[in-house]
Order: structure tokens, then C-alpha cells, then sequence
């Protein structure tokens, strides 16, 4: 096998890779879309799916995870949104994104804090463009969501981080 073969090999390998992992945000997306948190505030989700993002994050592949974020925004949007639904989760999935990429180059913040700020900084960005089309009214809505923010990115942080510790034991295993 020459190397260029080799080159398009892992080439379809990494594409393969990114679409299952794409696959599986949009399935537990759509699990949570069943949940409703409505009885706290209109919109709030926990944002599992986020743990992908993370996990590639804190793997080092960035390509990675804006690749499968922003196709799974997308996808979202076309099975189970609307238009104004992906611009409100595109501003907060590209602008949480690249915050905890920042974040993540520091190494002072933990799995958990950089998955906790993306959180807020997502929450935020919903609550700027919601400004826009709904009114500056909605930014009474904005402790909510960054307490919602901070205890979903938490949360998802801690699975990240048990993931993520799992895969460096498997790694050291093998």
C-alpha cells in the first residue's frame, strides 16, 4: 500500500468517524427533545450531545469537533427545527465552541469548567439573538438561563470527563 493510499484511508476512516459520532448526537438530541424541562423555563435542555464536542475537544481535534457541531446543528434543524431554531442554535453552538476551544488551550480549566462556560456562553448567545427578533425584554430570562447554563454544562462536563477518562485507561491498556 503506497502512502498516498494510506493518506485516503484514514482520510474515509476520520469522515466515517465524524459521521457516527454525528449520528449519535443527533439521536440523543432527539431523545432529549422528548424530555421537557418547561415546567423550569420555555427552552432549556441539558445538551448531552455537547459531550461529543467535548470529548473531540480534549482529544485535540478541534477539526473535529466543529465539523460534527455545526452537522449537527444543521441536521437538527432540518429534522426536527425550523429556520429560527437553527439560527438560535447555530449562535450558540459556534459561539460556546469556540470559547471552550479557547478555554481548553489554557489547561487551568478542568473538562468541567470549560463544558460549564460553554454552557453560559451558548445561553447567552440565544439570549442576544432572541434581542433581536423577540425584544431586549427577554434578557430578564438571562440569570435563568445562565444558572441553566452552568448546571447543564457542569453536568455535561463530568460525563465528558468520566468518558474521557475511560478512553486514556482503555488507551493505556492496549
Amino acid at each position: 500500500m503506497s502512502a498516498e493510499q494510506g493518506n485516503s484511508r484514514n482520510k474515509i476512516k476520520r469522515l466515517c468517524i465524524y459521521a457516527l459520532l454525528t449520528a449519535v448526537c443527533l439521536i440523543i438530541g432527539y431523545i432529549e427533545s422528548l424530555v421537557n424541562f418547561g415546567f423550569i423555563a420555555p427552552g432549556i435542555k441539558i445538551g448531552l450531545a455537547n459531550s461529543v464536542a467535548c470529548l473531540l475537544i480534549f482529544s485535540r481535534d478541534i477539526k473535529g469537533a466543529l465539523l460534527v457541531n455545526i452537522a449537527r446543528i444543521l441536521l437538527s434543524a432540518l429534522l426536527f427545527g425550523s429556520p429560527l431554531s437553527l439560527v438560535f442554535a447555530l449562535s450558540g453552538g459556534i459561539i460556546s465552541l469556540a470559547a471552550m476551544i479557547i478555554l481548553s488551550k489554557c489547561r487551568q480549566f478542568s473538562v468541567i469548567g470549560v463544558s460549564a462556560f460553554g454552557g453560559v456562553l451558548h445561553n447567552m448567545a440565544q439570549c442576544v439573538v432572541g434581542a433581536c427578533v423577540i425584544g431586549v425584554g427577554i434578557f430578564y430570562y438571562l440569570p435563568v438561563l445562565m444558572i441553566s447554563g452552568v448546571l447543564s454544562g457542569a453536568l455535561v462536563g463530568v460525563l465528558s470527563g468520566l468518558i474521557l477518562n475511560r478512553m486514556k485507561s482503555e488507551n493505556n491498556v492496549q
